[in-house]
């Protein structure tokens, strides 16, 4: 069983994530069975009352994806919907198993409400980002805040998205642009560009993806590069680069050529 002192809670000062709601499921569900919003909300107030963190974000997709893996590892079962019971014997070994598998278990993607879907082809260039960003940045009156901008040759997002999340963040990522196109590597760099000499990409975020931003900003520069045929404007940018493209699933950190300022133009 968990530390109860708030001295030693092992999750003192840290916003819940998956592994430790499935942490805390085992004591709060017992053998009773429970419904899940009452499980999120018991944990919640057993995390603050030993010295968590408050969790800035709803605590249902963390819940949700804790039970998902306890399902799967026979840890707990669904005997009706909506409600879950601990039925295997807790070991020493537990957490640290269940840290795992959560950790190889991909977050769910949500579709904004507002979502935009531009253009036609079989990739697509998206923005996604985590609602509490959007919330704290509100809340300061602020219209920027962290967004990641990438992209896929699978056209569809959700899918790249999912397969590429861990486990640290306590809610889901949102998705709120798609704009698909043929060539979604191309379209990405350039947004990439545009908000790089912005002064816009985030320095401190993991990759080179990340940026202060919003999805009506990236919709604007995409729509400032389009013509009427939905083609990328400018040479540089439609010109065929087969090798580029059938490897688009790779993450362009690279700064391009033609948008450097040492660069010379094609």
């Amino acid at each position: 069983m968990t530390d109860d002192a708030p001295e030693t809670y092992r999750f003192r000062d840290l916003p819940l994530t998956p592994s430790m709601v499935a942490s805390l499921a085992r004591e709060v569900m017992g053998d009773q069975l429970i419904k899940r919003s009452d499980l999120v909300n018991r944990v919640q107030e057993l995390h603050m009352s030993r010295g968590g963190a408050e969790s800035p974000a709803d605590l249902t997709a963390s819940t949700k994806k804790a039970l998902q893996v306890l399902q799967k590892m026979g840890k707990v079962e669904n005997p009706g919907y909506g409600r879950w019971r601990w039925i295997d014997a807790p070991l020493v070994s537990d957490d640290a198993a269940i840290e795992d598998a959560i950790e190889d278990e991909p977050d769910e993607v949500e579709l904004a409400g507002g979502i935009i879907i531009e253009g036609t082809g079989s990739g697509c260039v998206y923005v996604y980002h985590f609602p509490t960003y959007q919330e704290l940045a509100e809340t300061r009156n602020e219209d920027r805040w962290p967004i990641k901008i990438g992209m896929t040759s699978l056209g569809d997002a959700k899918v790249r998205i999912a397969s590429q999340q861990g486990t640290a963040m306590p809610e889901a990522p949102v998705v709120s642009y798609v704009y698909r196109t043929d060539t979604p590597r191309k379209l990405e760099r350039l947004i990439h560009s545009v908000l790089y000499y912005r002064g816009l990409q985030l320095d401190e975020a993991p990759g080179s993806e990340w940026f202060s931003a919003n999805p009506s900003e990236v919709q604007a520069i995409v729509r400032f590069a389009m013509d009427d045929h939905g083609k990328t404007s400018g040479a540089s940018i439609v010109a065929a680069d087969a090798d580029a493209d059938a490897d688009a699933d790779a993450d362009a950190d690279a700064e391009p050529s033609w948008l450097s300022p040492s660069g010379s133009s094609a």
